[in-house]
């Protein structure tokens, strides 16, 4: 079977306007980056890479920011982080992750793509 039939993909990069590690920050710059390049076929894979990330203590706040807010956004990442190294991937997912055809459930149970 040739791309056409099943499905393609592509890779982009692209630079974040501000420094950052928060998923809620660089959610939408991939978002962005899937509907510039979606023709409407089937994708198998998708490759994006982002620069201009950083880590927490490195970022520079902003003045038309909420700073309280950005603080436990960074907060809520760091405590979901610590229960998926303690509790497994699999320990918080997106609601979205428990709908029919979601495959993250699965994915995190894999190595390397392959089964374990």
């Amino acid at each position: 079977m040739g791309s056409y039939q099943t499905g393609g993909g592509f890779s982009r990069r692209n630079k974040m306007g501000r420094a950052s590690n928060l998923s809620q920050d660089i959610f939408p710059y991939c978002l962005t980056i899937l509907h510039n390049f979606d023709n409407g076929m089937p994708i198998r894979s998708i490759g994006i890479s982002l620069s201009n990330t950083s880590i927490e203590e490195e970022e520079q706040m902003s003045l038309f920011e909420d700073i309280d807010q950005r603080e436990r956004a960074y907060a809520l990442a760091k405590t979901i982080d610590e229960i998926r190294m303690r509790y497994g991937k699999n320990s918080v997912l997106r609601a979205s992750s428990h709908l029919p055809y979601s495959t993250a459930r699965y994915r995190n149970g894999l190595i390397s793509g392959h089964k374990s």
